[in-house]
């Protein structure tokens, strides 16, 4: 008896299965949709390293942040991984990205974050997925340390961040405490105010922390500016100086003294010292004295001429 030859078929999709990717699109579980998708149709699953944005011939890549807008909400996000899927001949694009918290999102984490400001981005590992239709646009995020350390001049309506935030242990992965603060108020550094740098210390202080008035502000480059600290520290160092001076022309007129003192003792010791050599030729005359007289005395009488 032969046996039937069978080819090898193709997998056939069932009709039911589309209705359960239509659910899956629905209830935005696109990590299931497109490894389901993936599996069954895996020429139309393409993973890109960059998608184009709205604005002309600009890309958004991996590792970029962009702002997106879902259900009347903006969300911020640093982009992981960009999807485009062939459904029906015609492409739809998914991006995935980690949440960026924002200061509304963490004001009951830490009394601090108050002082933060709306340009204040925090990276979570929270991922989220978007369709390429809700990107709003790329934005720029910088790290606020590289501002303040190398000065750099950011553009209007970018981002910065201070920390990222992890939302399961509710930690910043940079303490509150350590994060820059700069001027003399010790308020969190705030990029969009106006500062001064100070001449002496490199300190940035506010406008309303450096103490000059308008007119001053408004000419800068024609003035040395020097923070409240350092002028303080400088008046201190100034009276140090004079304590110093004060104390060395105390030396100065301790050591004359001294000196006169000196000088008097000696001039005391050589009159003191005067009569003792006086008394040494009358000590010697004394002597001489004596040696005359006993010259006279030890001399022999001259003898006496008997007469006969």
């Amino acid at each position: 008896m032969k046996k039937k030859e069978t080819k090898n078929k193709k997998p056939q999709i069932h009709k039911k299965t589309y209705p359960n990717f239509l659910k899956m699109i629905d209830e935005r579980n696109f990590d299931l949709f497109i490894s389901s998708f993936h599996d069954i149709h895996p020429q139309n699953v393409v993973q890109c390293g960059f998608i184009y944005t709205h604005k002309q011939n600009e890309k958004l890549s991996i590792d970029e942040d962009a702002a997106f807008v879902l259900d009347n909400k903006i969300w911020f996000a640093r982009i992981q991984e960009i999807v485009k899927i062939s459904i029906n001949g015609e492409d739809a694009g998914f991006i995935k990205g980690r949440i960026y918290l924002q200061k509304q999102d963490l004001i009951k984490v830490h009394e601090k974050i108050k002082e933060c400001t709306e340009d204040d981005l925090f990276l979570t590992e929270q991922t989220k997925w978007f369709f390429c239709k809700e990107l709003r646009k790329k934005i720029m995020v910088y790290n606020l340390n590289d501002i303040i350390q190398n000065n750099i001049d950011t553009k209007p309506g970018s981002f910065y961040t201070r920390s990222e935030f992890n939302i399961e242990s509710q930690k910043f992965q940079i303490p509150v405490e350590e994060w820059a603060t700069e001027c003399i108020c010790q308020k969190l550094f705030d990029n969009s105010l106006g500062y001064l740098q100070c001449d002496r210390c490199q300190r940035w202080i506010h406008y309303d922390c450096s103490g000059l008035p308008k007119e001053v502000l408004e000419n800068l480059d024609d003035h040395n500016f020097n923070c409240l600290i350092c002028v303080g520290e400088m008046r201190v160092e100034k009276i140090k100086i004079k304590q110093n001076d004060n104390k060395n022309q105390q030396i100065v007129v301790e050591l004359q003294k001294d000196n006169q003192i000196n000088e008097e003792k000696i001039k005391i010791e050589k009159q003191e010292r005067k009569p003792h050599q006086s008394k040494k030729p009358i000590i010697q005359s004394i002597h001489s004295n004596k040696q005359l007289i006993n010259e006279k005395n030890s001399k022999k009488p001259f003898p006496k001429i008997k007469s006969k």
